[in-house]
């Protein structure tokens, strides 16, 4: 069975409703079709500024694709060594985490939206008496090939050798670019979980004791600025509004975004702007667009969405069905008849008054004119008039 559309429903029955008041008031026709016509006319604006607004208000929820930036389970060490897994002799010490001698602590990430682009940072001050003692952080990748098999490698990220108080220096390190210089391409695995570890070590027992603090340690997840593009149409009866969004699936920011929309020849664009330009778009975040579309004859139009930035860029082919509008000829029409039968009743008007002109003037010198300029000739002309002689 054929499904019927809400909007055609609308209009069948207020078709309905018009041919009911059509019997049961007939002098009324007119007063009643327009509220008919205005009310059908609301009906339409509201329907299509309630999807409007849901489709604003949907970007504003957080998106799926969107993770938490930061990874780690108290990395600040807020509550103790919560989250974290000791070993040797390590131990918090107000804001930060002492370990002396020889010790450790670590934890493992197993999320299922894991990537390898992660950043590794923490903050370090390191206490070495001599060179037997060394302090270094270590990751640890569990990774599952293409054909299934799981493994895991271990990499040394940043050695700490400074003898004596080094102060507190802050370590900034790319996991992506650690796990290509020390394993290889990224693109035949698959990061299943990861674990990060501080450690501090000595290769000979020797005293007094070298001693580590750490403080503040992250590992986001940093992925590159992605562009996905989601469209919805709200169809009207004489024009058709597109809008997309656009949200950015990555966990970078977005700069200098371009949207822009290309239609095709026969298309008009009622709302002028074709191309949009936003500075940022953060991670997470959606911009949405909107084009309002008519064409002079119905049917379904290819339109093309593409949007660029400093990082990425993507495109969004579809087709629009846009209705005609050929009542813009016909008004044309009219308004050129109206024009003309105006002209032609001005002439009219024009004739007549030079007509009832001339008709007055020479009136006037039949009544006025002459009699003047008889009685200035200075002799009077008596006529009698009486019977012939034979």
């Amino acid at each position: 069975m054929e499904r019927v559309p809400r909007a055609a429903k609308l209009q069948l029955s207020l078709y309905a409703s018009s041919a009911f008041l059509l019997r049961r008031t007939p002098t009324r026709l007119k007063r009643r079709t327009r509220i008919l016509g205005n009310s059908w006319r609301l009906t339409s604006v509201l329907a299509t500024h309630t999807l409007v607004l849901t489709l604003m208000l949907f970007p504003s929820v957080p998106s799926s694709f969107a993770a938490p930036v930061e990874l780690l389970q108290n990395g600040s060490f807020k509550n103790g060594l919560e989250g974290w897994t000791k070993e040797g002799m390590a131990f918090v010490d107000g804001e930060d985490v002492r370990i002396v001698r020889e010790g450790s602590l670590s934890q493992i990430v197993r999320r299922p939206d894991l990537s390898f682009h992660l950043e590794l940072a923490y903050n370090l001050r390191t206490e070495l008496p001599s060179q037997a003692y060394f302090a270094r952080s270590l990751v640890t990748f569990y990774l599952v090939g293409r054909n299934g098999k799981s493994n895991n490698f271990t990499i040394v990220g940043e050695r700490h050798r400074e003898l004596g108080d080094s102060g507190w220096k802050e370590t900034r390190l790319s996991l992506l670019q650690l796990f290509k210089r020390e394993i290889g391409d990224h693109a035949d695995f698959q990061l299943s979980a990861l674990r990060v570890t501080i450690e501090l070590g000595f290769t000979i027992s020797a005293h007094p004791p070298g001693v580590a603090s750490l403080r503040n340690v992250s590992l986001r997840r940093v992925n590159p600025a992605r562009i996905l593009l989601q469209s919805a149409l709200v169809e009207l009866p004489d024009r058709t509004e597109l809008i997309v969004t656009a949200t950015n699936v990555g966990d970078m920011n977005a700069s200098n975004i371009i949207a822009t929309m290309i239609p095709p020849p026969e298309t008009i664009v009622i709302s002028r702007n074709v191309v949009f330009l936003r500075s940022t778009l953060e991670g997470g975040a959606s911009w949405q667009l909107s084009w309002v579309l008519a064409a002079r004859s119905s049917g379904v139009r290819p339109i093309t969405i593409k949007v660029s930035c400093d990082q990425t860029g993507t495109e969004l082919s579809l087709g629009v069905p846009i209705p005609g509008i050929p009542y813009v000829t016909t008004t044309q029409a009219t308004t050129v008849t109206v024009e003309r039968v105006t002209d032609q009743v001005n002439e009219a008007v024009l004739v007549f008054l030079l007509t009832a002109l001339l008709v007055l003037l020479a009136f006037l010198i039949l009544t006025i004119v002459l009699p003047i300029a008889q009685s200035r000739k200075g002799t009077d002309s008596v006529y009698r008039f009486g019977p012939l002689r034979s």
